[in-house]
């Protein structure tokens, strides 16, 4: 395996939820770069039926408190709020599922690992109320919060660890099930 191959799988054993970040604010060169990420992530029939609200701490910290149902987050410096547009999106003929929450959770997916090998911290977090968020953050009706992805610098730095995961052989089927 080459080098270049090597640091790409080892940025996900890296990878993890972070829910306790340094006082430090993301560059806003790191922040246009994982924003690119976002732009160019794929989508069914490329539709793209998402938007998401940055919040940084610095500029709205009283928000912060009243987003996130959990504690924990607060000292986080970005908050991005993922959010779906149903009318927007590819909708499988077969059986009417719409991807709008599929799309948005591959870019969010792809963002997180940019900010992993820029050494930011993420955490998903989905414990929150939708419909308080919307209010607060005045977003239409129509569009759906799907997530809120706390972002900062770890207190603790990134390194590999191993979480207790299915083995390959209970989540792998060949052919059939």
């Amino acid at each position: 395996m080459d080098e270049d191959l090597k640091r790409f799988y080892e940025l996900y054993t890296r990878r993890r939820s972070v829910r306790r970040f340094l006082d430090k604010e993301i560059e806003d060169e790191k922040l246009k770069r994982l924003f690119d990420v976002l732009r160019r992530a794929q989508s069914a029939a490329n539709r793209q039926p998402w938007h998401f609200i940055v919040v940084r701490r610095r500029d709205h910290g009283e928000l912060f408190s009243k987003v996130f149902t959990r504690g924990g987050f607060e000292g986080a410096s970005v908050a991005i709020v993922a959010c779906a547009e149903p009318g927007k999106a590819w909708v499988r003929k077969a059986d009417s599922r719409n991807y709008a929450w599929v799309d948005v959770t591959i870019a969010i997916t792809e963002m997180i690992g940019a900010a992993t090998a820029e050494g930011i911290g993420t955490c998903w977090v989905a414990a929150i109320d939708p419909a308080e968020v919307k209010r607060l953050l005045c977003i239409p009706e129509e569009i759906e919060v799907v997530g809120i992805i706390a972002m900062g610098y770890p207190a603790e730095p990134l390194r590999r660890e191993e979480k207790n995961r299915k083995p390959v052989e209970e989540i792998i089927h060949y052919g059939r099930w």
